[in-house]
C-alpha cells in the first residue's frame, strides 16, 4: 500500500481521467510505503471519511487521486482525528498523508492513495 506525490504535473500519464502517479520515475513522484497493519487501520477508520471530503472511491485494493485543491479538504479531515489514541505505525501514516498534502499544495499538484 503507497501514498504518492506528485512533484510536477507536466507530461504526468493519465489512467482514464487521474493521474496515474504509480507509474512515475522518482524524480516526478515521491512515495510512502506502508504496511498491512495501517491499511486495515485506515480503510476501518478514515477511507470513508476520505472518499466524502474528497470525492474519491477508495476502498481495498483501489487507488485514486487527490488534486491540491482537495488536500486542503483532507487536511481538514486528517487534523481533526486524535493521533494520541491511534497505534503510532498508523500516526505515522496520517502525519505522512499530511506532510503529502501540504506538499501537494505547495507544488499545485496532488497525491494518491493506493490501498
Amino acid at each position: 500500500m503507497t501514498i504518492y506525490l506528485a512533484k510536477t504535473l507536466d507530461n504526468m500519464k493519465k489512467y482514464g481521467d487521474i493521474y496515474d502517479l504509480s507509474m512515475e520515475p522518482d524524480d516526478r513522484v515521491e512515495k510512502y510505503v506502508f504496511g498491512s497493519e495501517e491499511n486495515e487501520w485506515l480503510v476501518n477508520n478514515v477511507i470513508d471519511g476520505i472518499n466524502a471530503e474528497c470525492d474519491t472511491l477508495l476502498d481495498d485494493g483501489d487507488y485514486d487521486y487527490i488534486s491540491c485543491e482537495k488536500c486542503n479538504s483532507l487536511i481538514k479531515l486528517l487534523n481533526n482525528i486524535n493521533l494520541d489514541v491511534i497505534p503510532l505505525k498508523c500516526k505515522e501514516l496520517i502525519v505522512k498523508i499530511l506532510e503529502y498534502s501540504n506538499l501537494a499544495i505547495e507544488y499545485k499538484t496532488g497525491i494518491a492513495i493506493e490501498l
